[in-house]
């Protein structure tokens, strides 16, 4: 009878409900309940097949379509086996290569930066006093059901540098604490590693202005988590991306934040081409405003000409600390109800052409589909907090992007930061999630204009809008095209 056996890429991981499968070169993550959890777990060694009716039997056909059961070694490596390992043992030798030489010149300035941030690190201690990191619990958390055990994803923004100024940038500017150092990096791959977090989002700022970006993208790698990259594209180089490549980076995704790529449209295009003539996957991050929209339909025609078949479409958000800067850029690019609708119009015409993604704040664009439905495409709406978290330059642990300053106007400003990774370890901020508690209610529902909105749950009403409009998470999206309609979100 012939053996199967879980996939060698993919990643287990228990959780309240059940458990998560994770498959690392895919990029898909299943949610299953106990029954199935425990299948797969027996699946770690050869098996055979159940029979038709075992319960598990009917999970079979789509583990296996999906790349998570593959049939056995049978003392013989099957012929497209061995040639997937020779080309992959050739691309590792090159890569080796590669890394050598890049690795002699960086490992004398990494030990002596290493050795002036532990002395500094020991130094600040002494000074203020702070507590010592917490040790990783005994009995790691399981999650209650709604909020995971672990991040699916964690955003880090390595670095608030940046080459450039785009008006619209969420990045605080004015932290003056200095950012975490390559060893302290390490350090929270490694505690990210032991909590089976599955994917490592670096963005900035500019990542690849941090020196040591390729060393801590590659311990990613080395400990099981996939590194995606975030940047502008602006110093990309052929070197650069032969770094990425050997640090096992996934995709690379390309900001484009204007209707000519933020004012730096033929170096964008140039960047976009270096990185589809690379072996990284390519996506696109679009920022749709007001003044791109019109010419939308020509700029994914323009994107798919030349050869890309990802793209996310970005909704402008409110910024988190507001500014006289940030508060007249969000006024003027905000998409209202009649440009959100124009927006799932051009969007459905791309459907089947381009692999489209949409950021949670766009969630309630796609209510036709149905609540069962956005969850078996494992789409959440907004996460913060339950599925995924932000890391700062400097340590701070936000539940995202967009949801890292304080909440509401004047004396009731509430910090939605819980804690520091200098202080705590991650697992322990991430188990108690201090000021996230009405995030992960699950009693807690968009209101107002949501109510009796079919996908509610998953949309969450956009917190980061609703919060700044209202200082209320749950306020719902007054610019949803259904708020306040009691309708039902159907597209």
């Amino acid at each position: 009878m012939e053996a199967w056996q879980l996939a060698e890429a993919v990643v287990l991981r228990p959780e309240a409900f059940g458990g998560m499968a994770f498959h690392r070169q895919r990029g898909i993550t299943l949610e299953v309940d106990a029954e199935a959890y425990g299948f797969l777990c027996t699946c770690r060694e050869p098996r055979p097949l159940p029979p038709p009716g075992y319960p598990a039997a009917r999970l079979v056909p789509q583990l296996a379509r999906l790349g998570f059961l593959a049939p056995a070694e049978d003392g013989r490596k099957a012929e497209d086996g061995r040639k997937a390992e020779d080309a992959r043992k050739a691309e590792d030798a090159r890569k080796a290569e590669d890394a050598r030489k890049a690795e002699d010149g960086r490992k004398a300035e990494d030990g002596r930066k290493a050795e002036d941030a532990r002395k500094a690190e020991d130094g600040r201690k002494a000074e203020d006093g702070r507590e010592q990191v917490q040790p990783v619990p005994h009995a790691p958390w399981l999650g209650d059901g709604v909020t995971l055990s672990a991040p699916e994803t964690v955003h880090l923004a390595i670095t608030a540098r940046c080459n450039l100024s785009c008006p619209g940038c969420y990045v605080p500017r004015f932290d003056a604490a200095p950012e975490l150092t390559t060893a302290e990096l390490h350090g929270l791959v490694d505690q990210w590693a032991q909590m089976h977090v599955f994917q490592l989002a670096v963005g900035g700022g500019e990542p690849l202005l941090r020196e040591d970006l390729f060393d801590v993208l590659a311990h990613a790698r080395e400990r099981g988590i996939v590194p995606n990259l975030t940047t502008n594209g602006m110093l990309l180089t052929p070197d650069v991306l032969r770094h990425l490549e050997w640090a096992g980076v996934a995709r690379v995704n390309l900001s484009w934040n204007g209707p000519g790529g933020g004012g730096q449209g033929r170096a964008v295009t140039q960047a976009l081409r270096m990185l589809l003539d690379s072996t990284l996957q390519a996506g696109v991050n679009l920022l749709v405003t007001p003044a791109l929209l019109p010419g939308l339909p020509r700029l994914l025609a323009r994107l798919h000409a030349l050869g890309v078949r990802r793209v996310t479409i970005l909704r402008p958000k409110p910024p988190a600390i507001p500014s006289e800067a940030g508060v007249a850029w969000y006024a003027a690019n905000r998409l209202r109800r009649a440009d959100l609708l124009r927006l799932r119009t051009i969007l459905d015409g791309w459907q089947g052409v381009l692999a489209l993604e949409v950021d949670s704040a766009l969630v309630g664009l796609m209510g036709d589909a149905g609540p069962a439905s956005l969850r078996r495409r494992g789409i959440h709406g907004c996460a913060a907090g339950r599925r995924t978290c932000t890391v700062w330059p400097a340590g701070c642990v936000t539940p995202c992007s967009f949801l890292a300053g304080p909440s509401g106007s004047g004396s009731s400003r509430q910090a939605l930061s819980t804690g520091n990774v200098r202080q705590v370890e991650f697992a322990e901020l991430w188990a108690r999630g201090e000021n996230w508690n009405a995030l992960r209610d699950p009693t807690r529902q968009p209101q107002d204009g949501c109510t009796g909105c079919k996908v509610a749950s998953q949309c969450g009403g956009a917190h980061c809008v609703a919060r700044y409009e209202c200082g209320d998470l749950f306020a719902g999206d007054a610019e949803c095209p259904h708020f306040g309609k009691g309708a039902t979100c159907a597209s």
